[in-house]
Order: structure tokens, then sequence, then C-alpha cells
């Protein structure tokens, strides 16, 4: 990707990913590793961050989405389909939480 992402981007992406790595109220290793790969491509330093609960988040997290670039939307989404997929489930509590991102950000699925 050329653009880089803001450190607001960086924040709203960050507390989507974590809500969605703990969306089926487990999280397993595989989702922890992509987890912590998806925030080394944020260049997101999450030592000190302290995720937002996920009915925070369409205040505090959505519009900063709806905004990003499409070039950055489509990283975002490839980010979701590859936590998803980390623990070799992707449940129905993580597909909608996925659908209600999607939908809500104005977020492109890209599923590989």
């Amino acid at each position: 990707m050329d653009e880089k992402f803001t450190q607001e981007e960086q924040v709203a992406i960050a507390n989507v990913l974590y809500n969605l790595a703990g969306a089926d109220f487990q999280t397993h290793e595989g989702e922890t590793a992509c987890l912590k790969s998806c925030l080394k491509e944020l260049s997101f330093n999450a030592a000190n961050f302290t995720p937002i609960p996920k009915n925070a988040l369409q205040m505090k997290a959505y519009e900063t989405i709806r905004r990003m670039t499409n070039e950055k939307k489509r990283s975002f989404s490839r980010m979701m389909t590859r936590l998803s997929r980390s623990d070799g489930h992707f449940g129905p509590s993580e597909q909608a939480f996925v659908k209600e991102i999607l939908i809500m950000c104005d977020v492109p699925f890209v599923h590989k």
C-alpha cells in the first residue's frame, strides 16, 4: 500500500480489529498472531492501547473509517478477512460484525 494510515485511522482500525478478534468471545492463537500482524502493517503501537467496547465503535470509529480512501478501505477489508479466517472458522458473530462494518462504513468486501 502506498498511502500511510493517519494516527486517527490507525486507532479506529485497531479498535475494530480488536473487537473482531473477540466477536465470538474466544481469541485463538492464530487470531492473536494475525492481529499482531495487522497492527504491524498499520504501523500501530499497541503498547498502551485499550480498545473501546463494540457498542462505542459506531460513535468513535465508523466515521473515520468511512472517510478513508478506497485504497485504505480495501486494505482494511483485507485485514478483517484475514483476521476472521485466522482461527479456521468464520462464525456467525464474526460474519455479522464484518457485515455491519462493510455496510455502515462503505467498505468493499475483499476476500483475499
